[in-house]
């Protein structure tokens, strides 16, 4: 089988099974700071759904050829800037609403308990972003402002989440 990485080709030794071609793959992009992105398996575009253990199981003998490429990561999510800011916002709309239930006194935390997952998500997007040397993290300023307002949930001091929210979290958010 002839295997093509980028501008990288080789052939796979017989007997080769479709996992151990699959992880030299992901090996050789790692190494070069890279994550495959696309593999196409004879003109069959391969996705996370598709790769099961019967397909890794398969022998490279009953292929012609795999064609994948590889990206950055940070090219990764420069192609994504467009999404990752919309869910930012999202996210940012819902905090506010909740600052609104929070200052109502509202005790049923579950909504809040589910945007919390989707802050999770921002906190980690907004840790792969670029670094600024000398300056602290803006995921890891989030996070520790996260800290208070889970202690405060834990607490069920609505007052003092809606304050964290709307005046330490919400902001970093936006930014």
């Amino acid at each position: 089988m002839n295997i093509k990485l980028d501008n990288d080709q080789w052939q796979a030794a017989n007997g080769t099974t479709l996992g151990e071609i699959l992880a030299d793959l992901s090996e050789r992009a790692h190494a070069k700071l890279r994550i495959v992105t696309t593999v196409t398996l004879d003109r069959r575009r391969i996705t996370d759904r598709d790769i099961d253990p019967t397909l890794l199981q398969e022998s490279s003998g009953k292929y012609r050829e795999l064609v994948a490429t590889s990206a950055t990561q940070q090219a990764i999510l420069e192609s994504a800037r467009g999404a990752i800011d919309r869910f930012r916002e999202l996210v940012v709309e819902e905090g506010t609403s909740l600052v609104g239930q929070l200052r109502l006194g509202v005790q049923d935390l579950s909504l809040l308990d589910l945007w919390l997952g989707k802050v999770a998500d921002v906190v980690e997007i907004i840790g792969n972003g670029p670094k600024q040397l000398g300056t602290e993290s803006p995921a890891r300023v989030v996070a520790g402002w996260m800290e208070e307002f889970l202690e405060a949930r834990r607490l069920r001091d609505t007052v003092r989440m809606a304050d964290l929210l709307e005046y330490e979290v919400l902001p970093r958010l936006s930014d």
